[in-house]
């Protein structure tokens, strides 16, 4: 990769450094939580000299990004709650994570977890890596992508993404946001994906289903007068903490 400083005086291996570092800020801050920041402030608090709760996001294949209580010492996550603020009534309800965000401390901590760009040096398949440092990661992955480039074109360049991480990370999960995508952007194109392995049988099925994909908001159910479902149950199913909330204002109506 080029150290040739831009008009602007930021070499190339810098700006990719500095990008992805602060896409990591940007996702690990919190800021795609579904609340207010003023919110947020309100409710962190210390408890003690060492510890301190502050705000994170779920990011364990899931596009809820349910709200997470972090319980910080010593630059260490210690104790992981849901959100638990106010008075979970409806319309503002507590956006309470399952069991897969509250338990996200065994995935920061766990031994498998890659923290340091490893290279195959066996077969595929045999999963003989080793660790190499970030600079000769930045100049493999350049020297293979211009390689790529000028061997079959941009079109040969696909950026996976992934829609149950969606700005949780700084590959294409988010199309529009990732660096990324801006990199290659600037380097003539990749090739784009259509549709989506999540929802697309959705997508697909609703016209038939309903006539039509277009529908009222959930917060509606409030102001009907009867509510039929078919082989759900939100309450158990409804994503964020909420269903339980969409169902009790119901009330009776639902069947």
């Amino acid at each position: 990769m080029s150290n040739q400083e831009s008009p602007g005086g930021v070499s190339r291996r810098a700006l990719l450094k500095s990008t992805a570092l602060g896409s990591l800020a940007l996702a690990a801050g919190g800021l795609t939580l579904p609340f207010t920041l003023r919110r947020a402030a309100a409710v962190q608090q210390a408890t003690g000299d060492t510890t301190r709760i502050v705000w994170g996001a779920c990011s364990v294949n899931c596009g809820s990004r349910c709200a997470l209580r972090l319980h910080v010492r010593d630059d260490e996550v210690v104790y992981v709650e849901t959100d638990n603020t106010g008075d979970d009534r409806y319309g503002d309800h507590q956006v309470r994570a399952c069991l897969r965000g509250r338990s996200i401390r065994r995935r920061i901590n766990h031994p498998d977890r890659l923290n340091y760009p490893m290279k195959r040096v066996g077969k595929r398949g045999e999963g003989k890596f080793v660790r190499i440092s970030w600079q000769e990661a930045l100049d493999t992955l350049a020297d293979r992508l211009k390689s790529v480039v000028a061997q079959y074109g941009n079109e040969a360049v696909y950026i996976n993404y992934s829609s149950g991480i969606v700005g949780g990370n700084i590959t294409r999960s988010s199309p529009s946001a990732s660096p990324v995508a801006r990199l290659m952007n600037c380097y003539g194109g990749s090739l784009n994906q259509y549709g989506t392995y999540s929802t697309a049988q959705i997508a697909c099925a609703m016209p038939y289903t309903y006539g039509s994909n277009d529908g009222n908001s959930t917060s509606d159910i409030e102001n009907s007068k009867l509510v039929v479902m078919f082989g759900n149950n939100p309450a158990e199913t409804r994503m964020s903490g909420g269903g339980i909330t969409s169902v009790s204002g119901a009330g009776p109506r639902a069947l």
